[in-house]
């Protein structure tokens, strides 16, 4: 049985273990149970520092005996129980939790916010946890040699039914990313890609994690003005667009995206033609002849534990944030 008296002396309640009773129960409070109760531990220490605050010592003096203290130790405090009660030992630790504790010079911490670092691969057991880390291209060069002839796309334009097996995907793919690379994608810059799904969705989101990019999903409500906050936040270099609607988000603030080189339209002819703005066709002939090395020292530089999308929260209370996601993930 556990007491917890308020502070203010107005209301004591006591909490059974689960095998005793599965409810809490309200009692009047009565005299001299404030220091008596089962959160004695936690009070002591209030006690105890108003104590110290009236003595010698000053509050520097206490943080230095404090901040003197091994990191690692832990503290037991036991609570004194009244005659007739029971009560189980409580014991606090003052350890640092693994998930707060600052990494060596040069070694992955669990998180960060810069594009191009790694953060610490955390493994299990069992599981997929136990799974070995694997790169985009790694997990994609994988399932081509398992399923190479098998359909991996499926699509219909119009009365007709398209599709790509596994070889063919992943070859587009690669040209998509030689295009890209050839448009002036930067390393941990973001492709934007706003439109519904497609298979030209699907093919740009893979070809700008291979070329070294950050895939960048944009909602298709997206205001011009929501449009331009993700676009400048990921420095996207490239935006993919399905249609004219989507297109004329970005010329809207197209001058407001400084890292901007290349509009690509993937639906419909353009009903304009404007320097850097292409078509699908356009825009897949541009790698389709280039070098295959420049790609292939990107990819086989790219780390399971680097970031390689970034997924934007909609940002209902506020401007949205770039969820960074690693190869890993």
């Amino acid at each position: 049985v556990q007491q917890l008296t308020s502070p203010s002396s107005l209301l004591t309640v006591t909490v059974c273990e689960p095998h005793a009773m599965s409810e809490a129960v309200t009692e009047p409070h009565r005299a001299g149970g404030f220091l008596e109760s089962a959160c004695a531990a936690s009070l002591d220490g209030i006690v105890d520092t108003a104590n110290e605050s009236s003595g010698e010592e000053s509050a520097g003096e206490r943080e230095e005996e404090i901040g003197a203290q091994d990191e690692n130790a832990s503290s037991t405090k036991t609570t004194e129980v009244p005659a007739g009660r029971t009560s189980n030992t409580q014991t606090v630790s003052t350890q640092r939790p693994n998930s707060l504790q600052v990494h060596a010079a040069g070694e992955p911490g669990l998180w960060t916010s810069q594009g191009d670092a790694e953060v610490k691969l955390r493994m299990g057991d069992s599981g997929l946890a136990a799974e070995t880390p694997l790169t985009v291209n790694q997990m994609f060069t994988s399932a081509v040699e398992r399923f190479g002839d098998h359909t991996a796309l499926s699509w219909k334009e119009g009365e007709q039914q398209k599709s790509l097996n596994y070889k063919e995907y992943y070859q587009t793919c690669r040209t998509a990313a030689k295009s890209f690379l050839k448009l002036g994608l930067q390393r941990c810059n973001g492709v934007g890609i706003l439109g519904f799904n497609s298979a030209e969705w699907f093919i740009s989101d893979i070809a700008a994690i291979l070329a070294g990019g950050f895939a960048v999903g944009i909602y298709t409500t997206n205001s011009p003005e929501a449009c331009q906050y993700v676009a400048e936040n990921c420095k996207a270099n490239i935006i993919v667009v399905e249609n004219q609607k989507q297109l004329q988000k970005i010329l809207q603030v197209e001058d407001k995206l400084p890292h901007l080189k290349a509009i690509i339209q993937y639906k419909d002819a353009l009903k304009e033609k404007r320097p850097n703005l292409y078509t699908w066709a356009e825009f897949m002939e541009l790698g389709r002849d280039e070098p295959d090395a420049p790609l292939d020292a990107i990819i086989s530089s790219q780390k399971p534990n680097q970031c390689c999308s970034l997924i934007y929260t909609s940002g209902t209370t506020g401007q949205p944030k770039g969820v960074m996601l690693s190869h890993d993930n």
